[in-house]
């Protein structure tokens, strides 16, 4: 929320599914330190084991999106 008492809603436009049975919590740790815009994570879905799981993490500036894919989601 703004100083006036309005709320001020992220566009979150760059969005990617990324798959992983590592912990979300790695993930959020990255993008934490590796992000000056916002982002946004939610699990779309697990597997019956409930290890590897389904993640859409949206974006506001492409650019961290791109640096996601590259620096976190190949390695």
């Amino acid at each position: 929320m703004d100083g006036d008492g309005s709320s001020q809603r992220v566009a979150f436009k760059f969005g990617v599914l990324y798959s992983t049975a590592g912990a979300v919590a790695d993930v959020e740790d990255w993008l934490d330190a590796n992000c000056a815009g916002d982002w946004s994570l939610s699990i779309e879905g697990m597997d019956d084991n409930q290890i590897k799981k389904s993640l859409r993490i949206m974006f506001e500036v492409e650019a961290e999106k791109v640096r996601f894919i590259n620096e976190f989601a190949r390695r």
